[in-house]
């Protein structure tokens, strides 16, 4: 059994019956349909068909409002394990049907697309099953939390001729977009500080859990991400250290400060954090080269120094969600490749294993993506 199926096989568990009548009686419904009459656009646009795997927060305040504005583009279905709470999601979207199990999603051939929202460690399973199905998948980070899951989604997106975005939503975010405009104009290498404190992670929170990657593979990916797309330069090594681990309350492995050198010969911070004040939460990410400096903070207020000082606010932080999903949805017209491929995906987990076994150890860690991602 390969890990996708593995991964589908055990999302729900039915209870066993002596015989066909007692086992329709038991069994949970596995679909709801929700609206029966489907409208087909006008003009010879195909509509595209997507489904929302995970009814979590983050789907709900931002990957389906910002799918639902894009023209063309329908949220079809709905899968959670929770029955209850797909159909919520469904009937307040208007999805045709929701499911329960992830199987009616991958048997429905109408539906072209997946937007992968469950919890970190189902994200690589039901990405390759999705993929393996036929469909395209767009999957919130991280979008592998092992080596070889890395290594399955590449060989996965290669042979299936779909395509695969990860959530690196900052991409897309107007002011960090500046940073990296103002960056490419630099003559030599830069050096780059991300500070990033996330106290919501902490105690019996599901992310917080080391077994699962915790805040380093479930949020600071978007960091390795954000460092490698600023500087357009590969990680190649890393150097970190964590508060003390094994101990009752704080996770110490959730909070630690790391030093990356890349192939251009910049360099990087990272401090992540979970163990700041609430009053304090947020990210700040600074940026400095030859004649330049550059600071961006909580989506909200962009500074560029260049022997002037230009700097701009906004009441509310542009993310980037709706972008990327308007990126990824011309892509899949298109035919091309995302902005955001496997690859950088794949890149940004093997920084932050690299990162935390660089912690636990105490020693350096080598980075070499192309290496790594060949053995598969």
């Amino acid at each position: 059994m390969n890990p996708a199926e593995s991964s589908v096989a055990v999302l729900l568990r039915y209870p066993a019956a002596d015989d066909e009548r007692a086992a329709e009686s038991f069994a949970p419904r596995r679909r709801v349909e929700i609206a029966r009459d489907r409208v087909e656009p006008r003009g010879d646009a195909k509509e595209l068909r997507v489904a929302l795997v995970g009814a979590g927060n983050i789907a709900r305040w931002a990957h389906v409002p910002a799918l639902k504005k894009i023209p063309g583009v329908k949220l079809a279905a709905v899968y959670s394990a929770s029955g209850s709470r797909g159909k919520s999601y469904a009937l307040r979207f208007g999805a045709d049907y929701c499911a329960s199990d992830y199987d009616e999603i991958l048997r429905d051939e109408s539906i072209d697309a997946v937007l992968i929202a469950t919890r970190n460690q189902h994200h690589a399973a039901q990405a390759l099953a999705a993929l393996a199905a036929g469909k395209h998948v767009f999957v919130e980070k991280p979008m592998a939390l092992t080596v070889d899951e890395c290594r399955a989604l590449a060989r996965a997106v290669r042979e299936s001729g779909k395509q695969l975005t990860v959530g690196f939503n900052r991409r897309f975010a107007p002011f960090y977009r500046e940073l990296k405009s103002q960056l490419a104009r630099r003559a030599g290498p830069a050096v780059v500080n991300c500070r990033v404190n996330s106290p919501g992670i902490s105690g019996s929170y599901w992310m917080a859990d080391p077994a699962i990657g915790g805040a380093i593979l479930g949020e600071a990916v978007h960091f390795v991400d954000l460092m490698f797309w600023l500087l357009d330069s590969e990680p190649a090594a890393v150097s970190a250290y964590s508060l003390p681990t094994g101990g009752e309350g704080t996770v110490g492995e959730n909070n630690v400060a790391a030093s990356f050198r890349f192939a251009d010969g910049s360099v990087a911070n990272l401090t992540y954090c979970t163990v700041g004040s609430k009053t304090s939460a947020g990210e700040r990410v600074e940026a400095f080269a030859e004649g330049l400096g550059l600071a961006t903070e909580d989506f909200k207020r962009l500074a560029i120094k260049k022997g002037t000082l230009s700097a701009r606010s906004r009441w509310w932080g542009e993310k980037g969600y709706a972008a990327q999903l308007e990126s990824f949805v011309k892509s899949m017209r298109e035919g091309r490749a995302p902005e955001v491929t496997v690859l950088d995906g794949a890149r940004a987990t093997i920084g932050c294993l690299a990162l935390m076994d660089s912690a636990r150890s105490s020693e350096p860690r080598e980075i070499d993506l192309a290496a790594v991602m060949s053995d598969e």
